[in-house]
């Protein structure tokens, strides 16, 4: 309490100073503790991972909602951009990206050039969409079931539908991530050892699939971590993302996104899919409004 007088203190003097002098042009903007002064009125925030949280103050938002958005902000991992080469070929040993397994529909190979952004550590768990969304999916203790178990039966529409709710509550601009940029984070960023799965060459240490399940879903977080310290990339779930599902261009390109189609773009492979499907470049695609036990998502934040 004695820290958040003093802020008011420290603002009000400052404003004096600026009044009496005349030296300020515009509202100054002071950040101070959990307080930030902004036209006129001092107004809490959260700071997590860099980033200014000012809550919506026109909708309801519980603390549990603020505590769990609080969590998965804190696990955004920031992504430098830059550019990378997409796609994999199965043609030429010698060349860029090959991979024997590579499908024509990975190919051709093409240069990428991404802005900055921050990605989520983790698919997005039951519990997390439980709480911003207020109702569960069809989950069943048959698949897995629990809070730290990535949300699963999500349709595309439905996941744009939490980024929305998340977006309205903490005034951000989150989203699924694009083809591209979820391709360049599981393959490692600008830390990438180009390996064939997201974080390692061996399958079964990155990636729950068909062949080590058992039968069933696993909770986030349980295989290895990708060079950027992203978990289950590969495996455990298909992950939503922006774009329609198309060919690729034989030509150079910066933040691409396609939205011509009525399939939607899905990577990752899945618990229910052959290990080759949780290759990095391996792509998958689904209606929009298609629910699937091996379908999940994952968010993203443009770094400023």
């Amino acid at each position: 309490m004695r820290k958040n007088i003093y802020t008011i203190i420290f603002t009000a003097l400052l404003i004096g100073l600026c009044t009496m002098f005349s030296c300020c042009s515009k509202d100054p903007i002071l950040k101070q503790g959990d307080y930030i002064y902004e036209n006129n009125d001092l107004t809490k925030v959260d700071y997590v991972n860099g980033i200014i949280i000012n809550w919506a103050d026109d909708i309801d938002i519980s603390e549990e909602q603020k505590a769990v958005i609080r969590n998965l902000m804190a696990n955004l991992v920031r992504v430098e951009g830059g550019s990378y080469m997409m796609g994999a070929q199965n043609t030429n040993a010698q060349g860029d990206c090959y991979d024997e397994d590579a499908l024509d529909d990975e190919s051709p190979v093409h240069q990428v050039t991404l802005m900055n952004f921050l990605i989520g550590k983790y698919e997005i768990t039951q519990k997390e969409w439980h709480t911003i969304v207020g109702h569960d999916l069809d989950w069943s203790e048959l698949y897995g079931k629990g809070d730290d178990f990535p949300a699963y039966n999500v349709s595309q529409a439905e996941a744009l539908q939490f980024v929305e709710r998340l977006n309205v509550m903490t005034r951000l601009s989150f989203n699924l991530p694009t083809e591209a940029q979820w391709e360049f984070a599981a393959k490692g960023g600008h830390k990438s050892q180009h390996y064939r799965f997201s974080g390692n060459n061996e399958v079964d240490e990155v990636a729950w699939h068909k062949n080590n399940t058992s039968g069933r879903l696993h909770p986030i977080g349980e295989k290895q971590a990708n060079e950027l310290g992203l978990y289950d990339m590969s495996g455990n779930l298909w992950e939503w993302c922006l774009d329609a599902y198309g060919p690729y261009p034989d030509a150079t390109q910066t933040e691409p996104i396609s939205d011509e189609g009525n399939r939607f773009i899905l990577r990752g492979g899945a618990w229910t899919f052959l290990p080759t499907y949780c290759r990095v470049t391996a792509r998958n695609s689904y209606s929009s409004d298609n629910h699937s036990i091996s379908n999940g998502f994952r968010i993203i934040l443009r770094d400023k």
